[in-house]
């Protein structure tokens, strides 16, 4: 486990502070008394056995922390504006009841003193990630009626999508000898929005619609692979290369292939050169829906006929009905139990 202390205090407002950031304390609930006693919170990733990112890129890094006091009422009491995790904080609150919220590697939240609304009410977008900084939360309640050291889990709000191998074994013998050359995977139907609670609202923003790339392509070193040039001989040997993507949570169940855009489900697509003619291989992730801090991984994707002239859509296909098969191992960052599927 990578874990990064950081110790949160709150301040009086009238007592000034020499290292960068924002600290205020509300004035202290009647009901809690008027006392100050120090809070410390040490921030705790979940380990991981699925760090696969271009470059060697750590998937787990801290960068900055901002954190959030609110007493039994539901009201901000105190809060850091971002820190870095090389900075020492001395912050002190009233004792009582608490929810301590904890923000890493986001954009400072503009939330006043005394505001119900709380961190995980507020919207994060997944082009606030990126391969080295991922967007993470997590909250706690906790009595405090003394000093206290506390420890707050935080998880990613993305998810991620692993390509590990593609293999090409035509099914009939007359297209063996046609060229299929990968040039670029990618994700379609990307949900782009998400509460930090992750229990919110549904997504508002998503990238790739119906598999459509934009000129520029929408969050571009998380979501596409370009400028491949795959050659996938028949029977094989394996393209045996990890292809890593990250998406946020999309809640959508029910699956769409309509000409007309709505929600449905994310897919990853293979974009392919067959013979010159450009064909797709649209890979639904075919879980009940994309949830935050899990790894989707394709292990093995077979690759059984001409591809699709549709991005989005299993046909109509290029030369012949599209068919694949591959197995989806959802592991660590949490444990899902591993299914196989048949495209």
């Amino acid at each position: 486990m990578k874990t990064k202390s950081f110790a949160i205090a709150a301040i009086a407002a009238a007592l000034s502070v020499s290292c960068s950031g924002d600290y205020t304390l509300q004035n202290p609930d009647p009901q809690e008394g008027g006392d100050t006693v120090t809070l410390n919170v040490s921030l705790a990733c979940p380990s991981t056995k699925a760090i696969i990112a271009p470059g060697n890129t750590d998937d787990m890094s801290f960068h900055n922390a901002q954190i959030f006091v609110y007493n039994k009422l539901g009201k901000l009491e105190a809060k850091s504006g971002p820190v870095t995790v090389s900075e020492n904080i001395s912050l002190d609150i009233v004792p009582g009841q608490k929810t301590v919220w904890a923000i890493v590697n986001a954009p400072e939240l503009q939330l006043n003193i005394g505001a119900t609304q709380t961190p995980g009410e507020q919207r994060s977008l997944l082009s606030d990630n990126t391969l080295s900084s991922l967007v993470m939360s997590g909250s706690k309640s906790e009595t405090v009626s003394t000093s206290t050291n506390i420890s707050i889990a935080v998880k990613h709000i993305a998810s991620k999508v692993v390509l590990s191998s593609i293999l090409r074994n035509f099914e009939n013998p007359e297209y063996n000898e046609v060229p299929l050359t990968v040039k670029k995977i990618y994700m379609s139907n990307v949900a782009a929005d998400c509460d930090y609670d992750c229990t919110g609202t549904a997504p508002a923003v998503w990238n790739c619609q119906k598999g459509v790339l934009a000129n520029p392509a929408e969050n571009a070193a998380l979501l596409l692979q370009s400028g491949l040039n795959i050659a996938l001989p028949q029977g094989g040997p394996a393209h045996e290369t990890a292809y890593t993507f990250y998406v946020y949570p999309n809640p959508t169940t029910q699956d769409s292939t309509d000409d007309t855009w709505c929600p449905r489900k994310t897919r990853l697509v293979l974009e392919c050169d067959y013979n010159g003619r450009t064909c797709y291989y649209p890979l639904t992730i075919r879980t009940d829906s994309i949830e935050r801090n899990k790894v989707y991984r394709i292990s093995a994707l077979t690759l059984k006929h001409p591809g699709s002239v549709s991005p989005d859509k299993s046909g109509p296909e290029v030369s012949s009905d599209v068919a694949c098969t591959f197995s989806v191992t959802v592991s660590d960052w949490e444990d899902v139990t591993p299914y196989a599927e048949e495209f």
